[in-house]
């Protein structure tokens, strides 16, 4: 990889294999792999207590709360904000989730991916990866989890979670398996930023 620096933002669907795929991305490119240490380094850069921010990592304030009352989740939100864009002056990383795509928004060394594949698929890796012995109680996480994702990206961010508009690059790790989905991102890193 050049000495520029880049940014991989990974949007996912629960149970694709995106925080895997971000895990070896990162390690196949040297680079740094934020996903939920990203937390311990808001609540350092914010001074809130780590364990208050865990419990809103990801989920967007109730809609039963006055908008104008900020809440720990928006805390949060701006505190990885702010963590998010400190890295991207220092640093080359693959981030998953928190609105990244949109908080590096303006940034043009960032290639923005978003990571899905069929339920059928999500459905067998999510009972295999938690252990859930029912496919019907995995579609329900699954679709719970998907969910909370979309409500807290269309809640922080113009965009639409898992919609064309708001990504460069949208694969299904389905068709290519984890290791060959992260050939596959690293083709595109290598194409745009040559």
């Amino acid at each position: 990889m050049s000495d520029k620096k880049i940014i991989i933002t990974l949007g996912r669907e629960c149970g694709s294999g995106g925080h895997e795929i971000g895990e070896k991305l990162a390690k196949k490119l040297g680079i740094a792999f934020y996903d939920k240490n990203l937390i311990e380094l808001a609540a350092k850069h914010s001074g809130l207590n780590l364990d208050v921010l865990g419990s809103t990592d990801e989920k967007a304030p109730s809609p039963f709360i006055s908008p104008y009352a900020p809440t720990i989740a928006d805390q949060l939100y701006r505190a990885q904000s702010d963590v998010i864009r400190e890295l991207a002056e220092k640093e080359s990383f693959v981030i998953v989730g928190r609105c990244s795509n949109s908080v590096l928004e303006d940034k043009d060394n960032v290639l923005n991916v978003f990571v899905y594949a069929p339920l059928s698929n999500r459905i067998k890796r999510v009972m295999d990866r938690h252990l859930i012995d029912s496919q019907d109680k995995a579609k329900k996480e699954i679709l719970r989890t998907d969910k909370i994702r979309r409500t807290y990206y269309q809640y922080y961010s113009e965009y639409r979670w898992g919609e064309r508009e708001s990504y460069d690059l949208m694969v299904d790790s389905s068709v290519f398996g984890i290791d060959d989905t992260v050939d596959v991102i690293i083709d595109a890193i290598h194409r745009k930023f040559k």
